[in-house]
């Protein structure tokens, strides 16, 4: 099961009508994913990721965050590495001012994003990994 700030690969054609692989973070511990997506979609409430950051983009990416997606762990392919914790306090405050997200899906998110982050601080984890491709 991944952790909260994993960016997984995941086989998408078996939940959406594409035939292809999505990478996804992991925004909390009950199996919820925002996408990464290509382009920027204004619709989509998302912000750019640098692929100067995460050395496995090809290029500048969008974490859309207006929906939290509840994907299973039949759909992953392998994970990759980690969204970094400035890019997750990004994710935060997106998910605190979305007009998409549910009140009560906000507010657990929130909390759960909030305490990991803390850790994160106190544990100096600010750092992304890739990781081989060996999978999970």
């Amino acid at each position: 099961m991944p952790d909260i700030s994993d960016i997984i690969l995941m086989d998408v054609s078996k939940i959406l009508p594409h035939s292809y692989e999505k990478f996804c973070v992991c925004i909390s511990s009950s199996s919820k994913y925002f996408y990464i997506n290509s382009l920027h979609r204004e619709m989509y409430d998302d912000f750019e990721i640098k692929s100067s950051d995460y050395g496995f983009l090809k290029h500048d990416s969008h974490v859309g965050c207006h929906k939290a997606h509840l994907l299973g762990d039949e759909l992953v392919i392998r994970k990759i590495g980690k969204l970094n914790r400035k890019d997750m306090m990004k994710i935060l405050n997106k998910i605190k001012n979305s007009k998409h997200l549910p009140k009560a899906e906000k507010e657990s998110i929130s909390c759960e994003l909030e305490e990991w982050l803390n850790n994160c601080q106190e544990n100096k984890l600010n750092d992304f990994t890739i990781l081989q491709p060996t999978g999970l």
